[in-house]
């Protein structure tokens, strides 16, 4: 199995497809900017595009000699592949955490100076997990992850708690349903197993068969 990601977000204000990619070819890949462009791609619905951001990062040598400690820039490249729909007003990225959500914003906004505006989504994690039970097979609850759990009066944290059926797990996510921070699932998808990790921004990360990504994708959307 491969392993992917897909983080929502809605955006506003985005102009046709075809206008963005024209923005994004015009603006190409500058040596002097920290973003640039690797690829864009526009249909009557759609524009895809990969994006780069390129940072500065310093790194610590050891000078064997005067056993000194010197630091060297080094360039760092985050890649940021992708998609908007503008009719739906849905942003869709397909790397990285949730902090990509607010660079790809600020590359639209800033260096295409297109009048975008870019906010994550709140996922209702127990709602998800109960149209994937709906809408999958063979659909199993493997973990839940929760931010305030009491064993006892004298004990309180983070906890998370694999299961061996979906029922147990239903019941600790109705117990704690207002402290869960993730949930871990997996069912079955047309070539095999699927694994997906759910969090409360819209983020996802799963695997699968790589033949069956385009089918994940498309149960996943239906959850945001």
């Amino acid at each position: 199995m491969a392993s992917f990601k897909l983080n929502f977000a809605r955006i506003e204000g985005c102009p046709a497809p075809a206008k963005v990619a024209k923005a994004m070819e015009a603006f190409g890949l500058p040596e002097s900017e920290e973003f640039g462009v690797l690829s864009q791609q526009a249909t009557d619905s759609t524009v895809f595009g990969t994006i780069v951001r390129r940072t500065q990062q310093a790194l610590p040598r050891l000078d064997p000699q005067s056993k000194e400690l010197t630091a060297a820039a080094v360039e760092r490249v985050t890649v940021y592949p992708f998609g908007i729909k503008p009719s739906a007003g849905r942003l869709e990225i397909y790397a990285g955490s949730a902090a990509g959500i607010e660079q790809v914003g600020t590359f639209l906004s800033s260096c295409l100076a297109l009048p975008t505006m870019v906010e994550g989504i709140e996922l209702d994690i127990p709602g998800a997990l109960d149209k994937l039970a709906a809408n999958t097979k063979n659909f199993q609850l493997r973990a839940i992850r929760v931010s305030e759990y009491a064993h006892n009066s004298y004990m309180v944290g983070p906890y998370a708690p694999k299961f061996l059926d979906s029922e147990h797990g239903k019941e600790f996510m109705e117990e704690h349903i207002e402290t869960i921070t993730s949930a871990s699932v997996r069912f079955t998808g047309p070539k095999g197993k699927v694994g997906v990790n759910l969090s409360p921004k819209a983020c996802f990360s799963y695997s699968c068969n790589e033949d069956d990504q385009a089918a994940v994708q498309a149960v996943l959307r239906k959850l945001v």
